[in-house]
């Protein structure tokens, strides 16, 4: 299983879902929460904020069955969406 969190301040919404919807890869989603699996079914991908303390703020959460070129997708097109919104985003991988 594959983590990465992604730190923001998230003071304008982004609607990640949409930002993936028209991919084949997607299956559900909306908001920042979107479920892809890859046309194999040998990959699948999820993208969901997880709210947390005032203190410690929310984060993007993509977390991968497997390492693939969907994850790098979903990876990359997250880290370039929230961008567009945001000056500054901590990524860290946790796995």
């Amino acid at each position: 299983m594959l983590e990465v969190h992604i730190q923001s301040y998230f003071s304008i919404e982004t609607d990640l879902a949409a930002e993936m919807r028209s991919w084949p890869e997607f299956k559900s989603g909306a908001g920042y929460a979107v479920d892809l699996a890859s046309t194999d079914q040998t990959e699948a991908v999820w993208v969901a904020l997880v709210e947390r303390t005032v203190d410690e703020g929310p984060y993007v959460r993509i977390t991968a069955s497997a390492p693939g070129a969907l994850f790098d997708r979903v990876l990359g097109r997250v880290t370039y969406a929230l961008a567009a919104h945001s000056d500054n985003l901590m990524i860290h991988r946790m796995s």
